[in-house]
This record gives C-alpha cells, sequence and structure tokens, in this order.
C-alpha cells in the first residue's frame, strides 16, 4: 500500500448510518427482541452515547473492553468508541479468566452490574441508571468522528485458541475496510437484506457481517424471544451466519410446521460443513449455504465448494510451500496467505509473530492442495495430523466419512498413547442413547484401514469445540485419560 493510501482517511460506520438517516430517517436500522429502532434513531442514539463517553474522558489511542449482553445497546458502545478513536474489544463473563491481560491492560472497561473486574484500571459500570443518564444525555448531531487512517487501531480481536493460548491482534482501519469490502462482495448486501445477528460480538465476524449490512442500508436483527429457526421466519430473514455446530443445532429445532424461508442464505465460518448436513440445509431451511475458509489475522481467504474446494477471493494470494518454502502445486503443502486484510503481528506475543507472519506472508498453520492459482483444497492443519503406526492423516476427512450415514449428534477423532506409548485412534461420538455405542463401534470398524490397529470407541456428553465450532483436542484429550485409563 502507497504511503498516500495509507495516510487517506477512511469512512466510518457512523458516516453509512448518518447517511442513511438522513435520506430514510423511517427505515427500520435494528431490530432487538420485537423493538425497532430506524436509522434515525439509530444516528440519534449513537450521539447520545457518544457524548456521554467524551464526558468521562474517553478519546483516541485509548483501548477499552465491553461486557455488555443486550446486542443493540453493545454495538452502541463499540460505535461511539469508534467516533472517540478508541480501539474497543468485546468479551463475554466467563472469558475473564484467560483474557486477564487483555483486561488489566485496558484503559477502560465498559461492564454491567456484577461483572466488575478488580484487576481493571478502570470500570465504567453500565446499569439502569447510567443508561438512563445516556437516554438524558443531548445527542452530539452531527457526530462528531476522530479519523480514521489504514494504520488506525479499531478493534482488538483474539484467534480462537485451538492449538494453545488465546492470541491477541490489532485490526486497523486498513484491515477493517479490506473485511468490509470482502464481506460486501461476498454477501451482495443491499436495502432489502435482512440479517439475523445470530450471536454477540464476540467472534468478530458477526460484528463485521452486521457492519456491512447495515453499511448497505440493510436490517439488523437480534431476537432472544424464543429459537433461531422461529427467529428466521418471523423476521423473513434473508442473511445468516452460523458455525456448524449452532447449524446442527438450528436444524434440530425445525419442526413439521416450520416453513423454509424463501430467500435466507447461509454462511457458515470456523469449521468444514459436512455433504450430509448441506443436504439437509437444502431441504429444510435455505436455498443457499456459502461456507468459507478465512482467519482472524488475514480476514476470507476462499469461498468453498461442495467438494470441498475453495476459490481464492479477490486481493487474496494464496500458496502452499514445501518445508523449504517452495511453492508445490497438486501436492499436499503448508498454505501462506498475503492480502491487505493480514494484520502483521500478534499484541505482546513476539514469538507466535515470527513463527506465523514471515516476508509479508501469514502462515496459519493449514495443508492445503493447490490445483492451480485460484483453486485449493484444504487438508488439515499441520499441528492436527494423527501419527499411527507412521502414518500420519489429517482427521477431517475421516471424520466426515463417519459422519454420514451414522446416527450421532457429533463426532470427532483423537489420538491419545496406550500404555506402551503407541499412539492409538479414539472415536468420540455424542449420542442421543449411550447404549447405541456398540452399534456404532460395529458399524464403523470394519470401514476402517486395517493399518490403524486396534480403534477404541468412547460417547461423551459433549465434544469441547471453540466458539466457532473447532475440536478443543488438548481439552478433550485431557477429559479422556481422567475418564478412561489408557490401554494397549
Amino acid at each position: 500500500m502507497t504511503e498516500a493510501a495509507s495516510s487517506a482517511e477512511l469512512p466510518s460506520t457512523i458516516a453509512f448510518i448518518g447517511y442513511h438517516a438522513a435520506q430514510r430517517p423511517d427505515d427500520i436500522a435494528v431490530t432487538e427482541d420485537g423493538q425497532a429502532i430506524t436509522y434515525a434513531g439509530f444516528y440519534r442514539d449513537i450521539g447520545r452515547i457518544t457524548a456521554a463517553l467524551r464526558s468521562q474522558g474517553l478519546g483516541p489511542g485509548m483501548v477499552v473492553g465491553i461486557e455488555c449482553p443486550q446486542f443493540y445497546r453493545h454495538w452502541l458502545c463499540v460505535l461511539a468508541l469508534e467516533a472517540l478513536g478508541a480501539a474497543s474489544f468485546s468479551y463475554d463473563p466467563d472469558e475473564a479468566a484467560p483474557m486477564a491481560a487483555a483486561l488489566a491492560g485496558a484503559d477502560c472497561i465498559l461492564c454491567s452490574p456484577g461483572a466488575e473486574l478488580p484487576q481493571a484500571r478502570r470500570v465504567l459500570v453500565m446499569d439502569p441508571n447510567w443508561w438512563a443518564s445516556v437516554e438524558a444525555t443531548a445527542p452530539e448531531s452531527p457526530v462528531e468522528t476522530a479519523p480514521i487512517h489504514g494504520d488506525t487501531p479499531m478493534r482488538i480481536v483474539q484467534s480462537s485458541g485451538t492449538t494453545g493460548s488465546l492470541k491477541r491482534m490489532v485490526h486497523s482501519g486498513r484491515v477493517r475496510a479490506f473485511s468490509l469490502q470482502q464481506y460486501q462482495f461476498r454477501t451482495g448486501f443491499n436495502r432489502q437484506s435482512r440479517y439475523l445477528v445470530a450471536m454477540g460480538f464476540r467472534v468478530e465476524a458477526f460484528h463485521v457481517y452486521a457492519t456491512a449490512c447495515i453499511r448497505a442500508g440493510g436490517t439488523c436483527f437480534h431476537d432472544n424471544r424464543d429459537t433461531i429457526a422461529t427467529a428466521l421466519g418471523r423476521h423473513a430473514i434473508t442473511h445468516v451466519t452460523f458455525p456448524p455446530f449452532v447449524l446442527l443445532q438450528v436444524l434440530e429445532e425445525v419442526r413439521g410446521d416450520f416453513a423454509k424461508p424463501p430467500n435466507l442464505t447461509i454462511f457458515t465460518i470456523g469449521a468444514p460443513v459436512s455433504a450430509t448436513v448441506r443436504a439437509r440445509v437444502r431441504q429444510l431451511l435455505a436455498g443457499e449455504l456459502v461456507e468459507s475458509y478465512g482467519t482472524q489475522e488475514i480476514a476470507a481467504i476462499c469461498t468453498m465448494a461442495e467438494d470441498g474446494v475453495g476459490i481464492v477471493l479477490p486481493g487474496v494470494w494464496v500458496e502452499t510451500v514445501d518445508d523449504n518454502d517452495r511453492p508445490v502445486f497438486n501436492a499436499p503443502g503448508r498454505v501462506r496467505i498475503l492480502s491487505d486484510g493480514s494484520v502483521g503481528g500478534y499484541i505482546d506475543n513476539p514469538g507466535a509473530t515470527r513463527e506465523m507472519f514471515r516476508d509479508g506472508w501469514f502462515y496459519p498453520g493449514d495443508l492445503a492442495v493447490m490445483q492451480d492459482r485460484r483453486r485449493l483444497q484444504l487438508v488439515g492443519r499441520a499441528d492436527d495430523l494423527f501419527n499411527i503406526q507412521g502414518i500420519k492423516f489429517a482427521p477431517g476427512p475421516l471424520e466426515e466419512k463417519l459422519r454420514t450415514g451414522l446416527l450421532v449428534d457429533d463426532l470427532c477423532l483423537t489420538v491419545l498413547p496406550d500404555i506402551t506409548g503407541a499412539n492409538r485412534l479414539w472415536i468420540v461420538v455424542v449420542l442421543p442413547d449411550p447404549e447405541q455405542l456398540a452399534a456404532i463401534r460395529d458399524a464403523v470398524v470394519p470401514k476402517l484401514p486395517a493399518v490403524y490397529g486396534k480403534v477404541f470407541f468412547i460417547a461423551v456428553r459433549q465434544i469441547p469445540r471453540t466458539i466457532t465450532g473447532k475440536v478443543r483436542r488438548k481439552m478433550l484429550n485431557d477429559a479422556l485419560l481422567q475418564a478412561q485409563p489408557p490401554a494397549a
């Protein structure tokens, strides 16, 4: 990026909301639990909370954490901090322990009553009296916004932490602009779009999807009154995003009287979607399912087809390389990615930055086969390869094969050493009836290569996954070792 491009001022989300508020003030911008907020009301509320937070001394260069369970109010806080030039991050109360360093280092924490943090430098409790004072505040009109440049810190986000400690990074103005461009390209949001925000802004993808929709003049919905399936029909939703495990929950919510929404597109994030689930989605829920491959560090990378082949998005360059960083085609290699969506490194983690960001490339730790410059097929994670009897393989394809035709609520594979130290394959299932485990074992064993040797089966109540659906194998393995002694 040129110096002129990096220094150019970027439009804020508030500027888009202000435009829609001036042009079509009575159109609905946000609906939460049935309460509709017009674009004019949205812009006015942003002006109020911006004025209230400005009076508290919050401003440019600060980092502020937000814990607020009410979706609309949470979004107002994010937008007000953007106006003030402060970088924000969103978190849930149960994340206080793993995020202790981030919370202690923040300039201020905005939280709900009962969620105060003694380690925080400053805490602003958003209790009913505080919100009443915001309502009584004269709104800024127009809202005075700090300039946004390519290097302006806007959001502090974190990786899922599937393979170790959580890693935090800065989404700057440049990264955010690139992400929004990619999301808009993939979704085609417009004024008729009706986007259901199924999860909170703790998962940054939901924040970006909602922002892309509101910038395009669409309507964002959040509804806790009933099931997600009910909300899809009640609001005539056109777009929604799910991690695969949430998508499975929604499919279970579909009942005989459920009317399939006529214009629904579902986007999935975090993990692959099986062919079986795709078929059920098309039959019961949506006309289109769009699976993507992306990371917090680089934004969206590919749109995945049903055959597991991804099409690299414009503005992104992907290579697969061997151990000497030489590009390879039609053979498994380590993925590396180059784009304007790259964050460039992690906060307070120079070791991980050196390992994963090299010569401008980001190395996500994934294995794939590049068929040509635009098409790749994911194989698995380099640090998630199983090694049994000297045979190395990624668990994903076998997990997908086993899921097909099995009546399980969830399934994954893992590897544990037996008492001799030899790795053994374990098949972990969540069953509607635990008594079905023997039948599952009888059905699966004949399908497995003999080279794997003895295979162990276990039924659990829940497979530990990240918020986006990836298996936390270390947590799973620790639990299995406690519950089941190793055997030869």
